[in-house]
């Protein structure tokens, strides 16, 4: 509220009736900005949704929900995929420029698992599948003799 009035009587009832804030004439015009600036910079961050959603090219992976969307155009498809899936997606996704070892996946994505290297393949070979059913192909790279990363070059 700007005003010329600057009695206690007169600011309290401004502040009650919603002011955010009072001014009196006369004022600073940098003060009045750097006030609204601190308005906004409060009411932005109160009102900015929050999400761990991870995209990926044309891929959201929502980890709230284990649940991952290809977009296909105008029309998300949810992807029915094992938990095991889900967890070697989530983590590639997560650092796309990163190569994974076998040892690395198992680690991460099945930690309560004996599971051998070639467990990790198959895990892998069944996730291309369900992406290439949905028109993602590609995706996922072999670097012979490490393990698997995600392609950067990939397109929608």
């Amino acid at each position: 509220m700007l005003t010329a009035l600057d009695d206690q009587v007169n600011k309290i009832m401004g502040l009650k009736m919603g002011a955010d804030d009072f001014i009196i004439k006369p004022f600073n015009p940098n003060e009045v900005i750097a006030r609204i600036q601190a308005v906004l910079r409060r009411s932005t961050s109160q009102n900015m949704e929050i999400t761990n959603i991870i995209r990926y090219r044309n891929i959201e992976i929502n980890p709230d929900h284990h649940q991952v969307y290809i977009s296909n155009g105008q029309r998300n498809q949810l992807l029915n995929l094992t938990l095991t899936e889900y967890k070697i997606l989530f983590l590639m996704a997560k650092t796309p420029n990163k190569v994974f070892t076998r040892n690395e996946l198992i680690q991460n994505c099945m930690p309560e698992s004996d599971a051998l290297d070639r467990t990790v393949d198959s895990h892998i070979s069944k996730l291309r599948k369900k992406l290439e059913e949905n028109d993602v192909n590609g995706l996922l790279i072999n670097v012979r003799g490490v393990g698997y990363r995600l392609d950067q070059n990939h397109e929608i």
